[in-house]
Formats: C-alpha cells, structure tokens, sequence
C-alpha cells in the first residue's frame, strides 16, 4: 500500500502521475508566444487600418527640403499636425474614471483566440485543450514568483 496522502486509490501507482515540468515549460512558452504573435497581428491591422501617421512621415520625408517651406502653410501639414497632437495628447492623458486607458486604439484579444491558441498547442504536444490550459496556469504562476 501507499503511505502517501495523495490523489487515487491506496494500490502502489494510483492516482495522478507527476507532471513533467519540462512539458509545463514548454507548454506554456508556446501558449505565451502565440497570444504574442496575436496581439502583434491585431496591433499591426489597426495600425494599417486606423491611422495614418506613418504615410504622413513618409510623405513629409518625400518632400525635397528646399520646398518643405511651402509644405508647412498647406492643409496637409494642419492636418498631420493635428493628428500628430490628437496622438500626443491621448497618450499623456491618466486612466479615465473606469480604468480605461485614454488611447487612441486599443488592442483587445479576439472572440474565441484563447480557445483556438489552446488547441494549436494541444495538437502540437499531443496533450488535452485542459492540460493546455492547467500548464499555462502553472507557468504564469512560476513566472510570477519569479518576478
């Protein structure tokens, strides 16, 4: 019989079989690169999508200095000037009154994109949608203590 208070039955090798903390690692390295893979892919739609800045700077780069004079009294210098302090001014602002940060975008994951990562990784280990999802508990909580 077996002394230890464990899970399962009393006979020798019941009840759960330790979790290797190599697959915890790696299960929980690949959870984490995807959720950052998604986030950088929905930051770069909506930078594509909703501002246009980056067209501006390189427009205004575009611009041979001798003519960047005539540039500045023109509408669009106002208009990347405005938007250039629209952006300034919302990413100076505090935390509205429910926590919200004041951005001008906001990144928030997708509808169902922690079901879908967990079943990517699960495929990849050969593991359960469930198992994903304990490691990745595990591993956020060794990197918290760790912090």
């Amino acid at each position: 019989m077996n002394d230890k208070k464990t899970h399962g039955g009393k006979r020798k090798g019941a009840g759960r079989k330790p979790v290797d903390s190599d697959l915890v690692m790696k299960v929980g390295q690949a959870c984490i690169k995807l959720e950052q893979q998604e986030y950088s892919n929905q930051k770069q739609a909506l930078l594509i999508e909703q501002t246009n800045l980056q067209e501006f700077y390189d427009y205004i780069n575009a611009i041979p200095l001798d003519e960047r004079k005539d540039f500045i009294g023109s509408n669009d210098y106002k208009e990347y000037t405005r938007s250039v302090s629209d952006e300034v001014a919302a990413l100076g602002q505090p935390a509205g009154t429910h926590g919200t940060p004041s951005r001008l975008l906001r990144i928030n994951k997708s509808h169902g994109s922690s079901i879908r990562i967990r079943r990517e990784v699960a495929e990849t280990f050969g593991i359960s949608e469930v198992q994903v999802k304990n490691y990745l508990q595990e591993y956020r909580a060794f990197l918290k203590n760790l912090k």
